[in-house]
């Protein structure tokens, strides 16, 4: 019997025979869904997939065993369902007809998104992937599995509750990681209970990260958005994703922890904004906390608490004494009475106050020593964390050419905080004080794979970018899409920032189309097989044709001169080609005629 049948395929434990697992419960004999891969599995020689652990709309995620390191692991597949299928037979996934370029972006962007994870993976409170290979029409990639329970299983084990004291001491770690994730360009967009992880040592772990189109609506595939916690511009495609984001989703997961009431959807919120403050739910929750809580939840950005860093200062910044007491509160205040003071105590308190003076100059000095190391720790952490300056960007997406990641990828970068022109003259100091930067600093998104349209509609960058824009031909991106900008996403920027970006006026080489409706198998009219020409940037000309048996106005041929290609053959839309189109004229007499 070889190995893998010696595996409980819901768990990975060791089995003496077949039938229901001892550890979990789980029974081979009951059939999985058709359209995952099927236990037992083996990928890249080397990995045993087990049963279905979750899914969303851009991957599945399956328990895994590897069998060179022979310890479990988390095996992602990226598998969009709204645009591929698989088959029990076979395990190649198969692209629907016409979603083959939004499948491959889509994966693209998937295997972008883990690189950039995989490079932060020397921090401990992230499931980063391990290894990517490709395989099956489609791209995998593997992480290290934990026996972690969810924070949403921790607090129910909690009562529903926690106090201010468990959560500061909680999530202080998780924080300054996220903060270094999003110093890396890289957005969560989908932090809630049930993507955090509590270890056996109360440690909290970030997974689940998934590519952008998922994490909002209106996009080819199905939204993965979790209720109370995902924030209002996740909900509105014209609406732009930032570090702001995330901070919406981890004030949300605060504001769960301590009231055990789940957060109003911001939708909900919208005109009527009845969401209490932690503190009138919970007294014992700290006035400051409960204000910050509600900053970092409102419903315009722009408004709203923009980095994870302000919200830690502002979170853990202790309020002055004055503050904390209640509005109209009095204090009385003893009146000391003055007495004769001698010599002999005056010389002594003088000898305090000069000890005290002394005591005072040592803990200020001790006090500089400590910043000096917590800055040089935290310089240091950074440059672990990033990788290297000269490492090349990621630019091919396609399956045949996944690189696998390796032990010695690099983990190291520079974090860039400004652009400047190169040719440009050193700014004097005296310079740099009188230009100083005015607004609030903004981390570059990426805007690769995103419609113009809605980036330059979009009220939030129309007061921050200043966008200057090429349009041309693409190999990889369809017609409107962004493909090229010159400031690296991650990078802090000023209000206003000008980035030149490309927008590609459509593919260069496309298929062409069929004229008969995949749905009712009926031919197409002129104006609708016309409104697909122009929606792919093929130039046409229509020609009549006779036809006896048909009525008028429906296509019956096309053909590319330059090309020769019909249906399903390529014309070049860069360089012009024309597809002529044959379109039905009834003459009833024709066949008569002979």
């Amino acid at each position: 019997m070889s190995e893998h049948k010696m595996l409980c395929m819901g768990c990975m434990e060791p089995l003496d025979g077949a039938g229901v697992c001892p550890h979990c419960g789980y029974d081979d004999s009951v059939p999985s869904l058709p359209s995952y891969l099927q236990p037992k599995t083996v990928l890249d020689g080397r990995y045993i997939v087990g049963k279905l652990y979750s899914l969303n709309g851009e991957s599945a995620v399956y328990i895994g065993y590897d069998t060179n390191a022979e310890e479990k692991v988390f095996i992602r597949e990226y598998m969009p369902d709204a645009l591929c299928s698989r088959t029990r037979e076979a395990p190649d996934l198969k692209v629907n007809a016409g979603a083959v370029v939004q499948f491959k972006n889509y994966m693209s962007e998937f295997i972008e998104l883990n690189k950039s994870v995989a490079r932060l993976r020397t921090m401990s409170h992230i499931l980063a992937p391990i290894d990517m290979f490709s395989q099956n029409n489609t791209a995998y990639v593997i992480t290290q599995y934990t026996d972690a329970i969810t924070l949403k299983q921790y607090l129910a084990d909690n009562a529903g509750e926690l106090t201010w004291e468990q959560v500061k001491k909680l999530f202080p770690p998780l924080l300054t990681t996220l903060a270094c994730i999003h110093n890396a360009g890289v957005l969560h967009r989908g932090i809630c209970l049930e993507n955090i992880l509590v270890t056996d040592r109360g440690e909290l772990l970030l997974t689940g990260f998934s590519i952008p189109a998922v994490r909002t609506v209106n996009t080819d595939l199905a939204p993965e958005l979790y209720t109370g916690y995902s924030a209002p511009e996740q909900y509105a495609s014209s609406d732009w994703i930032g570090t702001w984001t995330d901070v919406y989703a981890v004030a949300a997961v605060m504001y769960r922890l301590l009231t055990g009431c789940m957060p109003t959807e911001p939708m909900a919120r919208v005109g009527n904004d009845d969401l209490l403050e932690p503190a009138k739910i919970n007294p014992n929750v700290p006035a400051n906390v409960s204000k910050v809580i509600m900053q970092a939840m409102r419903l315009n950005c722009d408004q709203r608490i923009q980095t994870v860093t302000d919200f830690v200062t502002k979170l853990f910044d202790q309020p002055s004494y004055m503050q904390k007491m209640p509005n109209g509160a009095t204090q009385t205040i003893p009146i000391q009475v003055p007495k004769q003071q001698t010599s002999k105590s005056r010389k002594k308190k003088k000898k305090k106050k000069n000890n005290a003076a002394v005591a005072n100059a040592f803990m200020l000095l001790g006090a500089c020593v400590l910043i000096g190391f917590v800055v040089a720790a935290f310089v240091m952490l950074a440059r672990m964390l990033l990788p290297p300056t000269g490492e090349q960007p990621v630019t091919s997406g396609t399956v045949s050419d996944i690189p696998p990641i390796v032990s010695n990828v690099g983990t190291s970068n520079e974090i860039v905080s400004s652009v400047t022109d190169a040719t440009q003259p050193p700014i004097s100091s005296e310079a740099t004080t009188t230009a100083r930067p005015q607004g609030n600093p903004f981390v570059m998104p990426d805007l690769l794979g995103q419609r113009y349209d809605s980036v330059a509609s979009n009220p939030t960058w129309k007061e921050r970018l200043e966008f200057d824009v090429t349009y041309d031909y693409s190999d990889e991106y369809e017609k409107g899409l962004i493909y090229e900008q010159d400031i690296e996403k991650g990078t802090t920027l000023y209000p206003i920032q000008k980035v030149k970006i490309s927008v590609s006026n459509g593919l260069k080489v496309v298929e062409i189309p069929d004229f008969f409706d995949p749905d009712t198998g009926a031919r197409m009219t002129r104006e609708e097989y016309i409104a697909i020409l122009d929606g792919l940037n093929i130039k046409y000309s229509c020609r009549d044709i006779e036809t006896p048996n048909e009525m008028s106005g429906y296509v019956m041929a096309v053909y590319c001169a330059e090309t020769g290609g019909e249906v399903g053959g390529e014309i070049n839309v860069a360089e012009g080609n024309t597809l002529y189109v044959d379109v039905s004229v009834f003459t009833p007499g024709l066949s008569l005629a002979g």
